[in-house]
């Protein structure tokens, strides 16, 4: 365990959080204020869970420092939205805070299509999101800033072939994957990260309302682990 990292995440727990981070890049406005606003926030993130987020940097860490890039990959059972809101909060926190040359993939153990409640959640939290094909299970473009590469997205398999098959880690998003999905064929690396499903909320009145906290639920988290990354350095 990287103690430099264990050590700033044990200062972060008795910060104010009174200092905003350094200048950060550019997002599209409305998303670049809602990041902004997420930073007081880390204090809140449980400290158990800056546990599980410390081991993800470190991991990070150790792969950058033999001249790799970092490879994640986000599992969860269906690859309909938790772990397509962690790829695209994780993209975009990484750009926020300059980390460069980590490469984020997700999938599920099995495939459906993206929720659009949590495609509407990523639009009101500043994302402009286009989709770029009409069928059972649509592809998205997801554009969080000005002249860098969109995020493209639709459900697949965490095996497909556009995702790693060997050195990457891995971060189960859900108990029912971890349990269904003893072995990750590949990785180097694997935790839990649990975020309960609001897809227990579809067809109710309060549905979008619980997408949107659970999307500003992951993208704290996702900011705090590239804010750790970024004053590790």
């Amino acid at each position: 365990m990287n103690k430099k990292i264990l050590i700033f995440i044990f200062f972060l727990s008795l910060s104010s959080y009174a200092q905003k981070p350094e200048t950060p890049n550019k997002l599209y406005p409305i998303l670049f204020n809602y990041a902004r606003d997420l930073y007081p926030a880390y204090k809140n993130i449980p400290f158990e869970r800056k546990v599980i987020l410390e081991e993800i940097a470190n991991y990070i860490i150790n792969i950058q420092q033999v001249d790799q890039a970092p490879k994640v990959l986000f599992i969860e059972t269906d690859h309909s939205t938790r772990s397509v809101l962690a790829h695209v909060w994780a993209v975009t926190a990484a750009y926020y805070y300059g980390i460069k040359d980590i490469q984020i993939y997700s999938g599920g153990i099995a495939s459906s299509a993206i929720s659009t409640n949590a495609i509407i959640a990523l639009e009101k939290a500043g994302f402009i999101v286009y989709k770029i094909s009409r069928n059972s299970n649509p592809e998205y473009e997801i554009k969080y800033s000005y002249n860098v590469p969109a995020i493209f997205l639709k459900s697949i398999k965490y095996n497909e072939k556009s995702n790693p098959d060997i050195n990457f880690g891995s971060i189960i998003l859900g108990a029912n994957a971890d349990l269904n999905l003893p072995v990750v064929k590949g990785n180097n690396f694997r935790t839990s990260l649990y975020y309960l499903d609001p897809s227990a909320f579809e067809g109710t009145k309060e549905a979008l309302d619980r997408y949107m906290e659970k999307s500003k639920e992951i993208a704290t988290e996702m900011f705090y682990l590239f804010y750790v990354l970024k004053n590790s350095k």
